[in-house]
């Protein structure tokens, strides 16, 4: 299993110190990390730090490593981006209700209802 380095983390925690965004946070106490993970890795906080800038950050500190690189490789990953362009129709006034389930009438004219008996006594 993969553990990073020391050096590694320390460099990590300067990177979420530089991007946060918070002067003062209770979940982190103004750390900018959490904590670590098994594998030695940083959780950032998500409250306090802008995460796609230490993203891009930690994927240029892990491309200058060598050491780095096989281990955080689907960084580097390109996802294709599908964009779809669908045009945005108004919803008629029908689309606003639920459907309910269709299973069989609870009540049905003509059935004597047991449940609202006026008691004689």
């Amino acid at each position: 299993m993969f553990k990073l380095d020391e050096k590694h983390l320390e460099a990590a925690q300067l990177i979420a110190k530089e991007h946060r965004r918070k002067k003062s946070c209770d979940a982190c106490y103004d750390r900018g990390w959490i904590g670590v993970s098994e594998q030695n890795l940083l959780v950032l906080c998500t409250r306090c730090v802008e995460m796609d800038a230490a993203m891009e950050a930690w994927k240029a500190y892990v491309s200058e490593h060598e050491d780095l690189k096989e281990h955080f490789s689907e960084l580097f990953e390109e996802k294709p981006v599908e964009e779809s362009t669908e045009a945005v129709s108004k919803p008629t006034l029908h689309d606003h209700h639920k459907t309910g389930p269709t299973g069989k009438p609870l009540f049905t004219p003509g059935q004597r209802r047991t449940g609202h008996t006026k008691k004689i006594g």
